[in-house]
């Protein structure tokens, strides 16, 4: 829209007040057809921002269940073998429980969840969906970094081999791993179900906000 002033001189109020009007409805039209391209835009990336939120927490929650459903044969196998270790210090023909296959454990993405806060489209979300969201990934990072720590457990207790062929010592000392690798396991199946709850309530708010 021309904003120049007229060639001509403004010679009323009549006319300075045509001018006003003029060019106050030019910067209202252009500040309400700005509105609309900002307020679609900002529609469609929120739009995005939740399919993405969507499609890694259902990925990582699958990952999560996965792993939670295999806990109760961890634990059984444990129990089995701390049970053994005892009976192996006063016999040592006892025979341990057959070898488990190796412990998966999770390694959860944050992509969405970084990408929205580095982009500020946390913004975009509602106030209930952004506290839903911080408390689920805020859960995820403790079940990343606790799980990491088992991991590492773990390994120590691949590392004695074949137990039939340890001695008291390392007997003794293999069993204190695997009761600290038994802790982790009951920690992290409970830190495993707050994290699919935490997912759900997450969803839920995406839900209703769409």
């Amino acid at each position: 829209m021309d904003l120049r002033p007229r060639e001509r001189p403004i010679n009323s109020i009549r006319d300075f007040l045509v001018q006003i009007f003029t060019i106050t409805c030019g910067i209202v039209i252009a500040l309400w057809f700005d509105s609309i391209v900002t307020g679609r835009r900002e529609a469609r990336l929120a739009a995005e921002t939740r399919a993405d939120f969507s499609a890694e927490i259902a990925e990582n929650r699958a990952k999560v269940e996965l792993v939670r459903g295999m806990a109760p044969g961890e634990e059984k196998w444990m129990g089995d073998l701390l049970e053994w270790g005892a009976a192996h210090l006063a016999h040592p023909d006892a025979k341990p429980p057959p070898a488990i296959q190796n412990r998966a454990f999770v390694a959860l993405n944050s992509a969405a969840w970084e990408t929205a806060v580095a982009t500020q489209a946390t913004r975009l979300l509602s106030f209930a969906e952004t506290r839903a969201l911080a408390h689920a990934y805020n859960s995820q990072a403790a079940l990343n970094a606790m799980s990491a720590q088992a991991r590492e457990q773990w390994i120590t207790i691949a590392g004695y081999g074949d137990v039939e062929h340890l001695n008291d010592a390392e007997t003794r000392e293999a069993l204190r791993n695997l009761r600290v690798a038994l802790a982790y396991t009951y920690s992290l199946a409970a830190l495993d179900d707050r994290v699919i709850g935490d997912y759900k309530a997450a969803q839920q708010e995406i839900d209703k906000a769409r």
